[in-house]
């Protein structure tokens, strides 16, 4: 009862911030802090109405490039679902944000702004766990180190699931509504791969499994967006 309550809650607060995203289409503005709209996923779980605009917190801009990390955490996925040694390099939540979400949230005309970025895939700073060969991404995720670059501090890193995530079996925390989402650098173990928790506390040495299926996906991703496409 609690997490349908919670579910109903941040829909209707979720329809309410992307019915203004999306009178805000073509006109974002692309500076430090700043939320802008790019593409559309399903997020209030009613498939019926069509996707909602994806809402994206502006990270950092170089020249005309933007990177920018989803605002909700978009849907529940696996890290991998096979409970083995595992790095980004090789997982199946790479895989799939950068087919099944890139086809299913962006156009084609909005896929040819996303960038291909040189993804460094650094061992656990801690613990020194492998943390694979480097990659080539259009859409990924942050890594330890990001995440204390971009948010330093603690209570800005929590974020809430949208209805669909929680459909899909997302984590919610029952007393703030908040989720736990995936980065992409390996915990304590090779089975393991660090996350935020809803608390905003860097987690993943020990307890979170790269199988864990209610762990969320809060992409990243840098965009060109010097020529609007809508």
């Amino acid at each position: 009862m609690m997490k349908k309550m919670i579910a109903m809650v941040l829909c209707a607060a979720l329809c309410l911030s992307l019915a203004f995203g999306a009178a805000a289409q073509g006109t974002n503005e692309y500076t430090v802090g700043s939320i802008v709209t790019y593409g559309t996923y399903e997020q209030d779980n009613d498939p019926d109405n069509g996707q909602e605009p994806i809402e994206w917190i502006v990270l950092d801009v170089d020249g005309t490039n933007a990177f920018l990390i989803s605002k909700y955490c978009l849907d529940a996925h696996a890290f991998h679902t096979a409970k083995v040694a595992m790095t980004w390099e090789k997982c199946e939540l790479r895989t799939w944000l950068n087919t099944t979400f890139m086809d299913t949230a962006f156009t084609a005309q909005e896929q040819a702004k996303i960038l291909q970025t040189e993804v460094v895939n650094d061992n656990n700073p801690d613990y020194g766990t492998f943390g694979g060969k480097d990659t080539v991404d259009q859409i990924y995720l942050l890594s330890f180190d990001e995440l204390y670059k971009y948010f330093p501090e603690q209570d800005s890193r929590s974020a809430y699931p949208t209805a669909y995530a929680i459909a899909n079996g997302a984590f919610v925390n029952p007393d703030s509504g908040y989720t736990y989402w995936w980065l992409r650098t390996p915990g304590v173990r090779r089975v393991d791969v660090c996350g935020v928790s809803a608390n905003g506390v860097l987690s993943g040495y020990g307890s979170r499994d790269v199988n864990r299926t209610s762990g969320t996906v809060r992409p990243v991703m840098w965009v060109d967006f010097s020529v609007s496409v809508y």
